[in-house]
């Protein structure tokens, strides 16, 4: 389990085919070209990841949309880079087989590191490169997820943060993915959504066909396929002890924070942006204990003025007022 919830619908399994450019040669005259080729895709894959992050950030916020700065410094890694430009000199071979090699030899060696988070951030090499190859082959990079005409529960062998950063939560109700980890940017993304999801099932894609009815159980990390009316009634009554619990602190939203022997606690929020106030106010916060001030210098090449910086201060203090505000400057 890396999201909680349950989710009950009918699957909809993914065929992630990856490209996989076949070893073509070039003229040796031509290396330089496909060297061109290969920057003019870099150029164009980082403003697709900048447009995906932008949409993130204004959904979710600043902290999620970060996500995505592993993806843009993936771009601009010399080694990665360099590989490929020294196989397309070297082995006279086109942009995106190049591309390809230089960027598995070094998704391979991620993936072997004893460590979790790092051998996750193989998937992160390997969205990017599929995005470049998709740019560099003329090829729609779709999954299916765009082509979702009702609400369902996705199966797939994996899903990059590319495409859980783009699923609209009333379509997608819930996911199973056969690879992954709870550490994995795409579990991150699947719980500031509030999707449903389940991971590491292996053998998903083969034991589920699109139509069949599953129940997600995103508590547990089990997936039941065609339950049974039991098994759907038990999870049934699951789901109406989280609303009840939902509802009871709803009632208490609003009451004074203070322990049974009679001591006082301010329970505040962190917040990064204006539109995090919003979030603040429904949950009946006592204010705001922390606003992260750095995420207006993030993602820009131009530093924000003061008058700037000011004006969003003043926005946050008076959605907040008259609860107060407490501001961590940029160090």
């Amino acid at each position: 389990p890396v999201s909680q919830g349950v989710s009950r619908s009918r699957v909809v399994v993914l065929d992630r085919t990856r490209i996989d450019p076949a070893k073509w040669g070039i003229l040796e005259s031509d290396p330089a070209g496909e060297e061109d080729r290969l920057q003019a895709s870099l150029v164009e894959t980082r403003r697709q990841i900048l447009a995906v992050q932008e949409r993130l950030r204004e959904a979710l916020g600043a902290k999620e949309a970060q996500i995505f700065d592993a993806h843009l410094l993936v771009l601009e890694d010399p080694m990665l880079i360099e590989e490929a430009t020294r196989f397309i000199r070297e082995d006279l071979v086109t942009a995106e087989f190049a591309l390809h090699e230089a960027s598995e030899k070094y998704a391979e060696a991620l993936g072997k590191v004893d460590d979790s988070y790092l051998s996750e951030r193989a998937a992160d090499i390997r969205d990017v490169a599929q995005r470049v190859l998709a740019d560099l082959m003329g090829q729609a990079l779709c999954t299916g997820l765009a082509d979702l005409t009702e609400p369902c529960v996705v199966v797939a062998h994996d899903l990059t943060p590319s495409d859980t950063a783009m699923m609209d939560p009333a379509m997608v109700l819930g996911f199973a993915t056969e690879v992954g980890s709870r550490t994995s940017h795409t579990a991150i993304l699947a719980r500031s959504l509030r999707i449903p999801a389940v991971v590491g099932l292996k053998t998903a894609c083969r034991r589920m066909t699109t139509g069949d009815y599953v129940l997600l159980d995103g508590f547990n990390g089990v997936v039941v396929v065609n339950p049974t009316d039991q098994t759907l009634f038990e999870y049934g009554q699951l789901e109406k002890e989280q609303e009840d619990l939902q509802v009871k602190l709803t009632e208490i939203r609003d009451s004074p924070a203070i322990t049974l022997d009679g001591h006082e606690i301010i329970l505040s929020a962190n917040v990064e942006q204006i539109s995090d106030t919003l979030a603040v106010l429904e949950s009946g916060a006592n204010g705001v204990g922390l606003f992260r001030t750095e995420y207006l210098f993030l993602d820009r090449e131009i530093l924000p003025d003061e008058e700037e910086q000011f004006t969003s201060y003043q926005r946050v203090a008076q959605a907040i007022a008259p609860a107060s505000v407490i501001f961590r400057t940029l160090d």
